[in-house]
């Protein structure tokens, strides 16, 4: 079992005397900022001259050009995207940080895959919330607080945990808690999770269910709620209940179609091809083909993408998500 943590091992004095120097104002840029702000950090963002530098000035933060951000920065946290974060670092943050800072990351794939060197005289934490921005914001907001990863790579201070927790707890994490992980740990475990179960598995299933319907003769409108529409109710019942606890609130008819009939869909075949998933991401090749992608000005994931928005699913969907305005209050 990892090693857990709770508010009570993050340091007394927390981010106190800490300069802390957020790159990035994305998905997690925006909520991190927001509850270190909250927290009463010492916050100031380094951004270059853009939207998002617009954006972070007129939400009240403090805009330093990059270069700047770097010199002041006691913590530098990297949230940037993925593709982008090791070119930026190298140019425009790495000469101007002072031996001694902390560099701190929210996804462990640039220094899990080895595409980012850093100083050996920094201190390498890892602070990986489990939900999007906007999740991270929301629970802060409650009192609550979302789950992360935390994990060091590089101590050079002596005081590289006492950082991580410190930061960890003040964007919200430790009310829920923490497990100690690694940056190839988090970065792997994620991109598997991504493209095995919640993004490319999900949605590849969803429209070969919707297809088989569709392909008997099944209206799509139809086709479309059952293989679509109802997922949210059984996923939220998993979210919270997990997998057993779900089966206690579907009907009999239900369960006996998920224990008789679910290894039919996910059999040896499938739990073969999900190893060569993991083996691509653990050798590094996806990381590298993703880079090459952006490097290409990602000309497979637009084409691919355009192919898929295409499909009658989408149409059925548009349809029928007409009927339910509120669905785009709620989004």
């Amino acid at each position: 079992m990892s090693r857990r943590f709770q508010a009570s091992d993050a340091p007394a004095r927390g981010l106190a005397g800490e300069r802390v120097v957020l790159a990035g104002f994305g998905n997690q840029g925006r909520a991190q900022a927001a509850n270190l702000r909250d927290s009463g950090a010492n916050l100031a963002l380094a951004l270059r001259p853009g939207r998002s530098r617009d954006a972070a000035r007129e939400a009240g933060f403090t805009v330093l050009d990059p270069a700047e951000g770097a010199r002041e920065a006691d913590i530098l946290m990297l949230l940037l995207p993925d593709e982008a974060q090791a070119d930026y670092y190298s140019a425009e943050l790495a000469p101007h940080l002072r031996p001694g800072a902390a560099l701190g990351f929210a996804h462990g794939f640039a220094l899990g895959f080895g595409l980012l060197e850093a100083d050996p005289g920094l201190d390498l934490f890892l602070v990986a919330p489990k939900a999007q921005g906007d999740e991270v914001r929301r629970l802060y907001r409650r009192g609550q607080g979302a789950v992360a990863l935390v994990g060091v790579e590089c101590d050079a201070s002596g005081r590289a945990w006492q950082r991580a927790l410190a930061y960890a707890e003040a964007i919200g994490c430790l009310r829920a808690g923490a497990l100690e992980s690694s940056f190839r740990e988090e970065a792997v475990s994620d991109l598997f999770g991504e493209q095995a179960v919640l993004c490319g598995g999900l949605s590849e299933l969803i429209r070969a269910a919707f297809d088989t319907l569709v392909e008997r003769g099944y209206d799509p409108e139809v086709a479309y709620f059952e293989t679509l529409h109802e997922v949210k109710i059984l996923a939220d019942l998993i979210h919270r209940r997990g997998i057993d606890g779900m089966r206690g609130f579907i009907s009999g008819t239900a369960l006996y179609g998920d224990l008789s009939r679910g290894r039919r869909v996910i059999d040896e075949a499938t739990r073969h091809r999900l190893k060569t998933l993991l083996d691509d991401i653990e050798s590094g090749d996806f990381a590298r083909e993703w880079i090459d992608e952006n490097r290409r000005g990602r000309p497979e994931l637009e084409r691919r993408r355009a192919a898929d928005a295409a499909h009658p699913l989408e149409a059925a969907g548009r349809s029928v998500r007409a009927m339910m305005p509120w669905l785009e209050e709620e989004a």
